[in-house]
Formats: structure tokens, sequence, C-alpha cells
């Protein structure tokens, strides 16, 4: 009688439903479950640490750490990888994950169950068998008890990591001290970042060390490399040279985003823009068929269709006779002209459309919009500047207020940087420093927080 009517699910007026994916990964960031998971194959897995929560592109959890037991000997390596959640096995294939390449890091796959007689194996792009959990059988209490504890994570905005051990430290210091210690790792980010483009200057030349930054900006995370590559390959110094069209043409068929297939599906306005475009490139792609980068350097799948590599590849094509004017607000130290000039870019086709195949967009938008713009600012104005006058970069950082990313509101739970203003919190230098100690202790953590350092050396600073 009291298992049958003393549970609390009996007192439920609702049914209660099975859980949807978003609460399946609720449970596993709340970590509900025990330290030791058993596989579908007959292996424990011990969860070191769930990984960081992604709500963007891409697995459900990075950096997540295990370790695997067969047969009751453990493995002495700690596995480090990314971790996918569903709330069946098939849906593996279902969204597409088994050709895609993001998902070749995936160490387990999370199922809430996994009903019917048929065993179903995930695997990679590359063909790895990815190790899979049935989550529902393997909870520390039944759903019905678990479910009011995973709805009080679901609150917008959905947290990315759990307090780290540094949070308590950080806490019994004064906020002004907070922020200083925030902004020394941030100023250490911008020297990091002014290193590498001082030897792309000695390399190549100021035009052309400016080129290839705001190629690799204009990337973001995704395409940073294949934009540089792109900038690399077809330099300043050639494009400057060609007429717009000749550009686009260079640009988009080095890249290969000019189809090589029949035309025929495409809409009237696409079909117009490709022709003019391939009457030039046929005749230029002889001599730069050495250097054509292939369709698998680009990632396309899981992108915005604002941050699509056709508009970046665009917008870099209008910057290249607008770059003696950046020049020019660099040696001023002046970001305001620089600002002006990327927002200015114009392009009557890509402020419409993503793609050439999809439909085109419902209202026209910048190429480069104010947030990537800051972005540019961050990492390319003040490092260059600080190449020559730190103290200018320094006070130029502070005075940004730029929106945070995801790995900064990640490394902000982490460290639990309530203490600090909201204006603090959208200084440039603060968020650089954010993101300095999430990749310095964060990410190089496989213990999850215990052997960190960070903490310690929080302390030993609380004495000064």
């Amino acid at each position: 009688m009291l298992s049958q009517y003393s549970a609390s699910s009996r007192l439920r007026e609702d049914v209660l439903n099975p859980p949807s994916e978003i609460e399946v990964q609720a449970l596993w960031f709340e970590q509900l479950y025990p330290r030791e998971l058993t596989t579908d194959d007959g292996r424990t897995v011990e969860i070191v640490q769930p990984g960081f929560w992604n709500h963007g592109g891409g697995p459900d959890f990075t950096r997540a750490v295990a370790r695997f037991r067969k047969e009751g000997q453990s493995e002495e390596q700690l596995t480090i990888g990314n971790v996918e959640v569903h709330l069946r096995p098939g849906d593996w294939n279902a969204h597409g994950h088994d050709a895609d390449p993001a998902y070749n890091d995936t160490i387990l796959h999370v199922v809430w169950e996994s009903k019917g007689s048929k065993a179903f194996f995930p695997a990679t792009a590359s063909f790895r068998r990815v190790p899979q959990i049935v989550l529902g059988s393997q909870l520390v209490a039944p759903w019905a008890e678990l479910q009011p504890l995973c709805a009080g994570v679901l609150h917008r905005p959905l947290p990315g990591a759990m307090a780290g051990r540094c949070s308590p430290a950080l806490a019994a210091l004064p906020a002004e001290q907070v922020a200083e210690i925030l902004r020394a790792a941030g100023l250490y980010r911008l020297r990091q970042k002014a290193r590498r483009w001082y030897w792309r200057r000695q390399l190549a030349g100021p035009q052309q060390m400016l080129f290839e930054a705001l190629a690799e900006a204009l990337g973001f995370h995704a395409n940073q490399i294949p934009m540089r590559l792109t900038a690399q390959r077809l330099p300043w110094s050639k494009l400057r040279g060609l007429s717009h069209e000749e550009r686009l043409a260079h640009l988009f068929g080095l890249a290969g985003f000019l189809p090589d297939e029949s035309v025929a599906r495409l809409r009237v306005e696409p079909k117009a823009w490709l022709r003019n475009l391939w009457e030039i490139w046929w005749k230029a792609r002889g001599e730069l068929d050495y250097a054509l980068l292939p369709k698998s350097q680009w990632k396309l799948a899981g992108q915005r269709p604002l941050n699509r590599p056709e508009r970046r590849l665009a917008a870099l094509a209008q910057l290249v006779p607008r770059l003696p004017e950046l020049q020019s607000a660099l040696k001023a130290r002046d970001p305001e002209p620089f600002a002006k000039v990327l927002l200015g870019i114009r392009d009557s086709f890509w402020e419409k459309h993503a793609t050439l195949t999809g439909t085109p967009l419902k209202a026209p938008c910048r190429l480069i919009g104010e947030e990537r713009v800051d972005d540019i600012l961050i990492n390319i104005f003040w490092p260059i500047i600080s190449l020559d006058e730190p103290e200018a970069a320094e006070r130029g950082m502070r005075l940004i207020h730029a929106a945070a990313n995801g790995a900064a509101r990640v490394a902000s739970q982490r460290l639990l940087t309530s203490r600090l203003t909201s204006k603090q919190l959208r200084e440039g230098l603060i968020q650089q420093g954010l993101l300095q100690v999430f990749r310095d202790y964060c990410q190089a953590d496989c213990s999850s927080c215990r052997d960190c350092t960070f903490p310690e050396q929080i302390k030993s600073w609380a004495k000064f």
C-alpha cells in the first residue's frame, strides 16, 4: 500500500510524460546518475566530468572526460571528447551525425531508452563506433522524482557549466580585485594575439597581415582556417588589381563555391549572378588549380544563415578596395572609422541571400553586423595597436562593451562572477580575461575541478 499510494507521482494531477531531449540533456548535466554507468556493449564507464553544455551547433556536451573499463580492468588513460544526447538510438542517423565530421570526436552517445529487439550501433563519419549508454534505466531515482530538478535547470538562459571550485575563493575577494585579476588575464591574452600578428606583419607586410586577419575574423569559429587560407592563396596584392566581379569570381572559385553541376534548378537571380562569375572563373581557373580548397575544408552544417561562408567571402571581396582606409584608421589609433568601414560594407545580392540554392532572406541583412565588428576590434584592431602602443590598446579594450559569446558565458558560470556589475561583465578586457582563464584552467582540466590549481592561486592573491 505504501509503495502504491505514497509515491510523489500519485499526487500529480497531470500525466507525467517521458522526458524531452532537452530534459535528458539536463539529467546528464546535473549528473543524476551513478558515477559508473554501463554501455550497451557491456563495458563500465566512469564519468569523470560530463562536459560543458553546448547550446549552439555541434555535439550537446564538449570536453567530457570518461574512463572505460572492460572485464574489471580499468584503462589507465582518460578518454576526452564530446557527448551527444538523444531520446532513441536511431536518432543518431536520423539527425545526420553519421555523416557529419563535427561529431567525429564523440566519445559517448547517451539515449533515454532503447526499445525493440534490433540493435543499433552509432558510428562517426570516420566509421568509428561510438559507445552508447541508455540513461533512463540508470538514473539515481525514477524520472518522476527527478523531473522537478530538471525543470529548475531549464529556465532561460540555459547554463553551460556548473560552478567551479574556484568560485568560493573568488566570492571572498572584493569585486574590484576580481575585476583586476580578469583584466590581467585579458591583457595576457591581448599580448598573445599581438605577438601572432607581429610575426605575420614581419613575414607578409602590414597590408597582407591585416587582410589575413580580417579574413580569419570573418570566418568566425567554424571557418577561420579556410578563410585565412583563401586570403593567403589569393593575396591582397593580387586582388586589388581586379574588378569587383573578378574578385568575387576568384574568391568563390578558389574556395569551391561555384557549382560545377547544372544550374537549371537555381532561381533567376542566383543564376544570373553565377553566370557572370563563371565567365570570368573558367579562364582564370587553370593558373589557380593547384591552390583550390576542397569543399571538406568548410563547415557548413549547423551554421546560422547570416554566418554562412559565402556571405563572408562576399564581405572579404568588398573589403579589398577599402583596406587603405582601414590601414589609415590603424595608424590614427581610431576605432571609429575602422568600425564605420566594416559596417558600411554592402552587396546587393548577398545582403538578401545566404546561399545560391536557398530561398532569399526575409529582409536584407548586413554582411558584417555590429557584434562581428566588436569582435574584430577585440581580436584584430586593438591587438595590432598594442604592438606599438600597449597602453592605448588596454584603454581601448576597457571601453568596448561586447556581447558575451558562448565560451565567455560558460566561463562566467564556472567562476560565478556574480560580484561583478553587468557593466564590468560586458567590458571587453574582462571578457577576454574570462576566456583566458577558461582556456588555461577549465578546458585543460580533466578532473572535474578536483586537481585544478586556480583556486589555490586565488587564495594566494587574497593575501596581498
